[in-house]
């Protein structure tokens, strides 16, 4: 992360902004690809994204096994590190995150850790950065609801972005900065003594080599023209004796936050100081609260609709409505065979007794004839 008093002059103050020194790592620092906690299977897998200026990002992703996940669809954290750090910074939170059935996705920006660029920005092109992993992440099958957890820069750039993009649900901002330019002189004033207007003309210097640089322009980086506009719920942490960027910057942010579920905490340390078991935990509550419980009917119908694990319940019932018209048909068929086969019986039967009269009267007609012919055969012999 950022270092806490950096040395600034006039030669190196834009490298200091924008070229700060790079957490260097190995891929075996992210632990190993599978890995057991809470009595559950995990993978973590890694991927290389493009980034807004043609940079690879080295990416990883943790979630459950297939036959351990708790639920079809999940919702995943995506922790966004400070300038001078990488994604071994969200490692930190894994166990927080993954006990509480969210999944964890963390990046090194362009500039940093493994990932390749000369230079980062702060915020202004890494909020575009950030679209193209959620727009990633958001692909992941099984991925539900995503909140994003960011640490200095990387907390500016959820300032910037959140309220751009509605698949946003939560945000937890620490350390972050609300205007870029008090932020330097601010800086400034803490290591050269010079008059106000002097700074401002030094800066305007600076300034133009970084715009030349990289394309940023330091003028407009301010997170907090995005405060009012972003309304999801919100927790802004920031430690009372941050000597890098103090933490007037998330009192000015808090002030104009536009969402109503927004919460205040001042902890103990520097802009450095490892965060304490407590405020991660309730930063795990807080996620747990607004991603996992507050599930929406557009969650459900996530589930059901667009997922690998998806049963294709119309075509189930498709297919149960041709067995029943089949069944139907069949019965049918027999329904109408059986009446078929009555009515074949009754007209045999009739047939029958009609031949049985038949007969019983041709055997009335025989014994009338056998009769006449005995009494004819008498009168000859009588006559003879």
């Amino acid at each position: 992360m950022e270092s806490e008093k950096p040395k600034i002059s006039y030669e190196n103050l834009w490298k200091a902004i924008i070229r700060p020194s790079k957490d260097i790592y190995k891929i075996e620092d992210l632990g190993y690809p599978e890995f057991s906690f809470i009595n559950r299977s995990y993978t973590r897998k890694d991927y290389e994204l493009v980034s807004s200026e043609g940079y690879l990002m080295k990416c990883s992703f943790y979630e459950p096994e297939f036959q351990f996940r708790p639920k079809k669809i999940m919702p995943v954290i995506i922790y966004l590190h400070g300038n001078s750090s990488s994604r071994l910074e969200g490692i930190g939170m894994l166990k927080e995150i993954l006990r509480r059935d969210i999944n964890l996705f963390v990046f090194d920006f362009p500039g940093c850790g493994l990932s390749e660029g000369d230079f980062i920005s702060l915020g202004y092109h890494e909020s575009r950065d950030l679209k193209i992993i959620i727009d990633f992440v958001e692909k992941i099958p099984g991925v539900g609801k995503i909140g994003l957890w960011g640490r200095s820069m990387g907390a500016a750039t959820t300032m910037i972005y959140a309220h751009k993009d509605n698949r946003v649900k939560a945000i937890v901002m620490d350390s972050p900065f609300a205007d870029f330019s008090i932020l330097a002189k601010d800086l400034v004033l803490k290591q050269i003594k010079l008059p106000n207007i002097l700074i401002t003309g030094a800066l305007k210097i600076v300034g133009a080599t970084i715009k030349k640089k990289n394309g940023l322009n330091i003028e407009k980086l301010k997170p907090i023209d995005s405060s009012p506009k972003t309304k999801i719920p919100a927790i802004f942490i920031h430690a009372k004796d941050d000597q890098l960027i103090n933490n007037k910057h998330s009192d000015m942010l808090f002030a104009v936050y536009g969402g109503k579920n927004k919460k205040r905490i001042k902890c103990d340390g520097g802009h450095n100081t490892r965060r304490v078991y407590k405020i991660i935990k309730t930063i795990g509550e807080f996620f747990y609260e607004h991603l996992v419980n507050d599930q929406t009917q557009n969650d459900i119908n996530k589930e059901e609709d667009n997922n690998i694990f998806k049963l294709d319940l119309n075509s189930e019932k498709n297919k149960d409505n041709e067995i029943i018209k089949e069944n139907d048909k069949d019965e049918i068929n027999s329904d109408k065979s059986t009446e078929n086969s009555i009515n074949e019986q009754e007209k045999n039967k009739n047939e029958i007794n009609l031949i049985n009269n038949k007969i019983k009267e041709n055997s009335e007609e025989l014994k009338k004839t056998n009769k006449s012919d005995k009494n004819t055969k008498d009168i000859i012999e009588n006559n003879f």
